[in-house]
């Protein structure tokens, strides 16, 4: 029998969940939206420009839209730890986003906080110099001021390769806005002999012998973020492999300053390395989804390509 229908024949009523009871402490989004630009739940404009094939064609002219609560997706889950640390956050909210993209995350960070009458500060980190532009546009789009930092998040201290495009006519000879998963070179890359093929954004390009292509970008480690900071609310990582080497690196500094942690996991071993890690350090996994699969969740099932695990500091952070 069709598992969409009732024994008597009928169509069955899908039940929708409820949604996640820390997004009803915001205001969704209602207002007008200027042409090439779309609104998320928290009231974040967000240029077409920056992302390749999102949704349905981009209207040109502006007007009005209620983009209601998110979608039940991989995001779904970035956005409660989003709304959970600027809910739990005191006189100032503080967020830091590595792989920051155009800063999507933080920027909402920022405006939930402003709902809640919170002043922010905000730090964002990004290597791919295309993005980082849009990184800035985002910000001024939006209204906001922050930290923007171009650099790759590394212990190799000054500069690194860090990987615009695959070789040629390959899958991932690809725009900037329709790719979101550069990273640093690979050492057999770094290794390997090197050709130059031309520019990229004023940098030049090294064209390797596998053909993947690389420009030299400014790198920094997350404890010389830290350095200076009291308490940070929420750190959101995408760092395509890098985040079990600084979580680990940085365990000390992250536990005595960071209340909570949003990671994008790119491996089996880096999953299990920080959930043993992160638990002896005194931390609480509060989501937990492998990379590349299918898993029922509170709001149905849902398919991950990224991990997903979010973790709340037990231990006791200042202010």
């Amino acid at each position: 029998m069709d598992s969409n229908l009732t024994e008597d024949g009928a169509q069955k009523v899908m039940e929708v969940p409820p949604h996640h009871a820390v997004f009803a402490k915001f205001r969704p989004f209602s207002g007008e939206v200027p042409g090439n630009h779309h609104a998320d739940f928290i009231g974040s404009l967000i240029s077409h420009d920056f992302v390749a094939g999102y949704g349905p064609p981009p209207l040109q002219e502006p007007r009005v839209e209620q983009p209601g609560y998110p979608d039940f997706n991989e995001e779904y889950f970035e956005w409660i730890s989003l709304c959970e640390a600027v809910n739990a956050a005191s006189d100032l909210f503080t967020m830091i986003e590595l792989g920051a993209g155009f800063g999507r995350w933080v920027v909402r960070g920022g405006l939930a906080a402003r709902q809640r009458g919170l002043p922010s500060r905000l730090i964002a980190v990004e290597a791919e110099p295309n993005v980082y532009g849009w990184l800035r546009q985002h910000f001024a789009t939006n209204g906001l001021d922050g930290i923007l930092i171009h650099a790759a998040i590394s212990e190799i201290p000054d500069e690194v390769l860090f990987y615009v495009g695959g070789p040629r006519g390959g899958p991932f000879d690809r725009r900037p806005d329709s790719w979101y998963g550069q990273c640093i070179t690979k050492d057999y890359d770094v290794a390997s002999q090197s050709a130059p093929d031309g520019e990229y954004c004023g940098l030049r390009v090294l064209r390797h012998a596998t053909g993947w292509r690389s420009v030299k970008v400014p790198s920094i480690n997350l404890g010389c973020i830290l350095e200076d900071l009291e308490r940070v609310d929420l750190i959101d990582m995408d760092i395509e492999g890098q985040e079990l080497s600084t979580v680990r690196t940085h365990i000390d500094a992250l536990t005595a300053k960071v209340k909570r942690l949003h990671i994008g996991t790119h491996g089996i071993e880096i999953e299990t390395g920080l959930r043993d890690l992160l638990r002896s350090c005194g931390w609480r996994c509060t989501t937990d989804y492998s990379l590349f699969t299918t898993q029922p969740t509170p709001w149905g099932q849902i398919s991950f390509e990224n991990g997903v695990q979010a973790w709340v500091n037990e231990g006791r952070v200042a202010g």
